[in-house]
């Protein structure tokens, strides 16, 4: 009997002892867990645009749809075959839609909607890397018959590298406001547990737009004048500390 009741003791004292481990251990990864500080860093860098972008459409309208089809076809090849002769590189020029659909008009009488020809739009983006040349390619190409230019752009071709310098800004920013806060907490900072971290370009953009409703005669006339701006990389970064 005294054997089997030391037995049950002994196991009960290590169930306790192991309770209190568990307990121990989990008290000490809360306060590590707590034992941390995050800092923000952001840097920032302005860089002077290298290429522009636009976009160029075509529309035809016509109750025949292979009319419309070539008229459209035969104005955006056009407009292709001067880009290129230009200095527009044929990998800087791309169709990003070609649609065809039908268009209706109502008629008050009937209350019915009437089949009024068929529409077909082009659009092409491109790529203008001598900046000298934006506006007189715009102007041109409306000449041509684009009837719809937006969305005129300007951006780094290659700015990986900006990039990184904004980020090494924004790392040094976020170290500097850790050391400060080392110093006003009275904290010790022990190493990095977490990193994160968020580039973002902002271009610049001209308000340039055309439609299709009116400016060709004032565009084949005028220029415009484009101003590219500069563009600004930002980063933000966020390190956080485990202290002590």
């Amino acid at each position: 009997m005294e054997n089997k009741f030391f037995q049950a003791l002994i196991y009960i004292l290590m169930i306790v002892v192991i309770f209190f481990f568990l307990a121990s251990i989990n008290e000490k990864a809360g306060a590590n867990d707590s034992d941390v500080i995050s800092v923000t860093g952001t840097g920032e860098i302005y860089v002077t645009p290298d290429i522009g972008l636009v976009n160029m459409s075509v529309v035809a309208k016509n109750n025949d749809v292979s009319v419309a089809t070539s008229e459209s076809s035969k104005k955006m090849n056009a407009i292709i075959g001067y880009l290129k002769g230009n200095g527009v590189e044929e990998k800087d020029i791309k169709t990003t839609s070609f649609s065809i659909y039908p268009v209706y008009a109502w008629e008050e009488k009937t209350g019915r909607r009437n089949l009024d020809g068929y529409e077909v739009s082009q659009t092409i983006e491109v790529k203008i890397r001598d900046l000298s040349k934006v506006g007189d390619i715009i102007s041109n190409a409306t000449e041509l018959g684009a009837n719809n230019v937006s969305s005129l752009s300007f951006t780094v071709d290659d700015d990986e590298k900006v990039k990184e310098d904004a980020k090494e800004l924004a790392i040094k920013d976020a170290r500097a406001k850790a050391k400060n806060l080392e110093k006003s907490l009275g904290v010790k900072l022990v190493k990095i547990v977490n990193f994160s971290e968020g580039t973002y370009p902002t271009y610049s953009y001209d308000s340039y737009y055309k439609s299709a409703s009116g400016a060709t005669e004032m565009l084949s006339s005028v220029a415009p004048t484009i101003q590219t701006g500069q563009n600004k990389i930002t980063s933000t970064v966020t390190i956080t500390y485990s202290v002590r």
